[in-house]
């Protein structure tokens, strides 16, 4: 389950570096052009009740960088908003986690071209709830000493490594799609599916989604992705929203779209026909129309008279 939620998860993971939103997580220029990565992101991981679960990270001070990079630990829960934006938030029943784990250390540095691996231990204790936990290891620059560097208040950034578990046993997979649609018309911008997706387990859990669009009068696809559905996962009691699109929409035609969103066993499909038609063009058809019923009406006259 959790292999296939890595390639779910990895659209919306991609935007934890940014932290969008995020009080305690806010990303600042650090180094000026300079700056750390992390590897992975992310790790998605199964926990046992009464039992001790070791893994690692890595900080990396990338090629190019001039200067150490000193760094400081904490742990945080997390939870994220209905558009997948990963952000701060107060302990929680999902975010017990946070007091399981054990950091050997909570700062160190890292050479330039160098990394160092950070090695953390959950330690799960016996009567640990089932479900989801999440939890957040924050590596910050080190503000004394990026003053010492030269580097100004302001160039001291976070970054986080975030940790998805699923603690075993009885585990409630459920969820509900609402609000599906596809625009019937547009005046400009891209074809796009939506939809709003609801867990009402106590897990997270993917939801996969595709959009095909056809020409009017053929069965040719001109767009699909279901060789690689947009993928997202939804955390435990949170609804998200979800969207496809065709980012290479014309600016004319007339399509026909499908749009289909499944999770936990639920499918939603749209089917329907969408236009696209600037307000140029809309006005000189409005025109056109006028004058021929004008032309029509003035024709109508004369034959009487």
């Amino acid at each position: 389950m959790f292999n296939k939620i890595k390639y779910l998860a990895l659209s919306m993971l991609m935007l934890c570096s940014s932290l969008l939103g995020a009080v305690g997580f806010e990303p600042q220029n650090a180094f000026a052009s300079e700056s750390f990565a992390l590897s992975p992101m992310y790790d998605l991981i199964t926990l046992t009740p009464g039992e001790t679960f070791e893994s690692s990270f890595t900080v990396v001070n990338p090629v190019g960088n001039t200067s150490n990079f000193y760094y400081v630990l904490r742990i945080d829960p997390f939870t994220e908003d209905e558009n997948q934006n990963i952000t701060a938030t107060e302990n929680g029943h999902y975010t017990d986690m946070t007091g399981w784990i054990e950091l050997p250390k909570t700062e160190g540095s890292v050479a330039p071209n160098s990394s160092e691996t950070i090695p953390y231990r959950i330690h799960v204790p016996a009567d640990a709830p089932a479900g989801g936990q999440y939890a957040s290891i924050v590596v910050g620059s080190k503000e004394d000493t990026a003053a010492e560097e030269g580097l100004s208040i302001h160039e001291v950034f976070e970054s986080v490594y975030l940790i998805y578990a699923e603690v075993a046993g009885e585990t409630v997979r459920r969820g509900n799609i609402t609000d599906v649609g596809v625009p019937s018309f547009l005046f400009s911008g891209n074809i796009a599916g939506h939809s709003s997706i609801t867990n009402e387990g106590n897990v997270h859990s993917a939801s996969t989604q595709t959009l095909q669009v056809y020409p009017l009068f053929s069965n040719e696809e001109i767009f699909t992705n279901e060789e690689d559905p947009k993928t997202l996962w939804i955390m435990p009691g949170n609804t998200n929203y979800a969207s496809v699109t065709w980012s290479e929409t014309p600016s004319i035609g007339i399509f026909h779209v499908i749009y289909n969103v499944e999770y936990e066993g639920v499918e939603s499909k749209v089917d329907k026909i969408v236009i696209i038609c600037p307000l140029w063009l809309l006005f000189l058809i409005i025109l056109a129309l006028f004058l021929l019923i004008f032309r029509i009406l003035s024709a109508k006259k004369k034959k009487k008279e």
